[in-house]
């Protein structure tokens, strides 16, 4: 993990506008390190890669400069070279990158229909303007990312290998997860009829940023790379049809609220217009998107408490099984809204 010592000194190496004047811990990702850099010609994000994660940071970076440049900037933070005009500065074996803080934006904070629609909207948007960028121009960052049956495979090897013991705690949650394995073929159905597009592949409600009421910037370009546009509405979905926490320890606040839910498909769809044909298979999978997405994140979530949370930072005991009840429950009940 990097320290603040390091940000400060990496820090110096981007084209900032004015001498830095304080480094600070930044936000509560659970992946990559982030700090805020303050300075008098305005705030900056600095962050440092997870090697473990992105093995290439130069792709990656290609990659987010890239749809940066197609979109002349909207929707996206504005990136900050490093002085030697790089997307990254290295330090040791660690790779970091920068980008201006967005002025006056802040993340959703309380969910409601308009701000969950606004934030549909945007995504929609940010859609639209990729759709004539050729998704052979992207590397993929991380290979089958969106891949539930994959996902399933990985859950059923940690458990045959049980590497910390706790395969027996987790049992009615791993039962839960392999019955629920035809969500699994429908993903793998739907992306085989799917032409590839560029997506954002983690547009969860945390990293979208609001100007007052409306959504105005996605931001952790991390995984943008060719995949189908279904997953990003439906990280959307997942993250911002309920008011339960992702990792809150009881389940039973994990529910959909059906008016947040129509609010982001509505959205979504008046954004997208006539770039999702009514009845295709991009628009079958829309409607669901939202368990898809979910399922798979349960399987994430619950392979990595399995292995010994080697993946997904933790800062309690349990916590990724935790996360792993949350979405089951969530899936439970997006399910039964769905369906009715």
């Amino acid at each position: 993990m990097a320290g603040a010592g390091s940000a400060r000194l990496v820090a110096d190496n981007f084209s900032i506008a004015a001498p830095v004047e304080r480094v600070e811990p930044f936000g509560a990702g659970l992946v990559n390190d982030t700090f805020l850099v303050n300075t008098s010609a305005g705030d900056y994000v600095l962050q440092c890669i997870n090697r473990a994660v992105f093995a290439d940071p130069g792709s990656l970076m290609q990659n987010v400069a890239t749809v940066s440049e197609h979109l002349s900037g909207r929707f996206v933070p504005e990136l900050v070279q490093s002085r030697t005009a790089r997307w990254t500065v290295g330090d040791g074996p660690d790779a970091w990158r920068m980008w201006r803080r967005v002025r006056d934006a802040t993340p959703c904070g309380e969910l409601t229909a308009a701000r969950v629609r606004s934030a549909a909207r945007l995504l929609g948007r940010f859609h639209l303007g990729l759709g004539d960028l050729s998704p052979a121009k992207l590397a993929e960052t991380i290979p089958h990312f969106h891949d539930p049956a994959r996902r399933l495979a990985s859950l059923r090897e940690a458990i045959d290998a049980d590497p910390c013991g706790r395969v027996r705690d987790a049992g009615p949650e791993i039962d839960r997860a392999i019955g629920a394995e035809a969500l699994a073929a429908q993903a793998t159905e739907f992306t085989a009829q799917l032409t590839p597009q560029i997506a954002h592949n983690d547009a969860q409600m945390n990293n979208i940023l609001f100007r007052g009421g409306e959504a105005v910037c996605l931001v952790d370009l991390d995984t943008v790379m060719p995949t189908a546009r279904f997953w990003d509405v439906g990280d959307l979905l997942r993250s911002a049809s309920t008011r339960g926490a992702e990792d809150d320890p009881d389940p039973r606040h994990s529910a959909v609220d059906p008016a947040l839910f129509r609010a982001i498909v509505d959205g979504y769809r008046e954004a997208i217009g006539p770039a999702l044909e009514p009845g295709s298979t991009e628009d079958e999978a829309l409607e669901l998107a939202g368990p898809l997405i979910t399922y798979e994140q349960a399987l994430r979530f619950l392979t990595d408490h399995l292995r010994g949370d080697v993946y997904y930072r933790t800062t309690r005991a349990g916590q990724n099984l935790d996360r792993a009840r949350s979405q089951l429950a969530l899936l439970a009940s997006m399910q039964g809204s769905v369906a009715s």
